[in-house]
């Protein structure tokens, strides 16, 4: 077996655990955080946009650190990291205290344990079959957001939401940590290979150069990517941040509410099995058009705060989008910017995104706290969707950096 597929593993692996408390299980600890602290929905929603925040700037240093340093020790140090602040949440005494811990750790640890670092080493391991990887890598945020919400909702209501979060940080150590550790390696030459032995490397490859930042900064793709991206996951961010407490706001109880992240995680991993492959035999920005197609739908079926029947259709609408904005995000960058760059740019992307992600939360939770209501809220980022398509019609794929746009 191409020592690429133990990679491909390994990642699965951290973005089970990272991405799917990150993205998914966090959003079950809102209530009880709330009720714990006495604070307000927009209190909680600092957590998010602290570490949103920090991700400005972590981001960029990681995507470098990825291009620079061996990327098993880096995961290795984000899931270390990652245990420490879950132990940290769990024995928070104010909400202060609980946004500070939350937005110090997850910052670094979902830029250097999550997606990025994930996308980066995949695509160094991988030419022909990139997408089927990224995609099939992806999958592990999919599994998280399957097994996590379920397991801490559990945990939640037998134990506790301080007892959930040490049990947590006990598996991170004793699970994550040492598979990453025997798996992941950063690049084919650390083991003596070539990347994806015996294939061949797509005709319109790009490039293979070293970018300055100012040959990024300079490409207007970059900007159309980046703006593009940022919108669509500023959208599908805060809404799933807040899905568990839109359930229970609507009279649904804890575990109709775990269900539906549960519900947007099975079909994130369908789409990414689906949009992975895709992403390696069609235009790649069809297929981000098709994933911000789903969110739209998805945010206006949801907005209607409907019966629980339809409100299942909404979230597998948005978990069928997720499945595309992973994979196709890799293999555009991969496509655009080529492979020694792969991390610097991923990381100068964060930045755009994070200033898009930013107010998502805060906005939410100020709509929500003055209307008793999150249809506001769905509305507005149902029209951010529309924007986020705009801004991808321009985008060409056929100028690299270093071309006449």
């Amino acid at each position: 077996m191409f020592y690429g597929w133990r990679v491909v593993t390994g990642t699965f692996i951290a973005q089970l655990f990272v991405v799917g408390f990150f993205t998914y299980a966090a959003s079950l600890f809102v209530a009880p955080v709330r009720e714990a602290f006495d604070a307000s929905l927009e209190q909680v929603m600092y957590s998010f946009t602290f570490a949103t925040l920090l991700g400005l700037f972590v981001t960029p240093l990681a995507g470098i650190a990825l291009d620079r340093y061996p990327v098993r020790w880096l995961i290795a140090g984000a899931a270390v990291l990652f245990a420490a602040g879950l132990w940290g949440l769990s024995i928070s005494t104010s909400i202060w205290q609980y946004v500070i811990v939350f937005g110090l750790t997850m910052a670094v640890v979902n830029a250097l344990g999550g997606s990025m670092s994930a996308s980066a080493v995949i695509a160094r391991w991988f030419t022909a079959s990139r997408g089927k990887a990224l995609g099939i890598a992806a999958i592990g945020t999919s599994f998280g957001g399957i097994v996590l919400p379920r397991l801490l909702g559990d945990g939640i209501t037998a134990l506790g939401w301080r007892e959930s979060l040490q049990y947590l940080a006990v598996v991170v150590i004793l699970v994550m940590l040492p598979l990453v550790i025997l798996l992941v390696r950063g690049r084919p030459e650390d083991v003596g290979l070539a990347p994806e032995e015996g294939a061949e490397a797509p005709a319109d490859a790009p490039v293979q150069q070293t970018l300055s930042t100012a040959d990024i900064l300079g490409h207007r793709g970059f900007w159309f990517m980046s703006l593009s991206l940022g919108l669509l996951f500023s959208a599908y961010s805060s809404v799933l941040a807040n899905l568990g407490p839109y359930a229970l706001n609507l009279g649904h109880d804890q575990s109709a509410a775990s269900m539906l992240i549960i519900v947007v995680a099975i079909c994130g991993l369908i789409g990414k099995l689906v949009f992975g492959a895709m992403a390696d035999k069609i235009n790649l920005k069809l297929g981000l058009f098709i994933a911000q197609a789903l969110v739209f739908i998805g945010l206006l079926l949801l907005a209607l705060e409907p019966s629980y029947a339809i409100i299942v259709c909404g979230t597998i609408s948005l978990g069928l989008a997720a499945g595309g904005m992973l994979p196709v995000w890799g293999a555009l960058t991969a496509r655009i910017f080529g492979l020694l760059s792969f991390g610097r740019v991923m990381g100068m992307t964060g930045p755009i995104i994070t200033l898009c992600i930013l107010p998502g939360f805060a906005i939410v939770g100020r709509l929500y706290d003055t209307s008793g209501s999150y249809a506001q809220a769905l509305q507005l980022f149902a029209g951010v969707m529309v924007v986020s398509a705009l801004l991808l019609a321009p985008l060409r794929l056929d100028h690299p950096p270093g071309s006449s746009d």
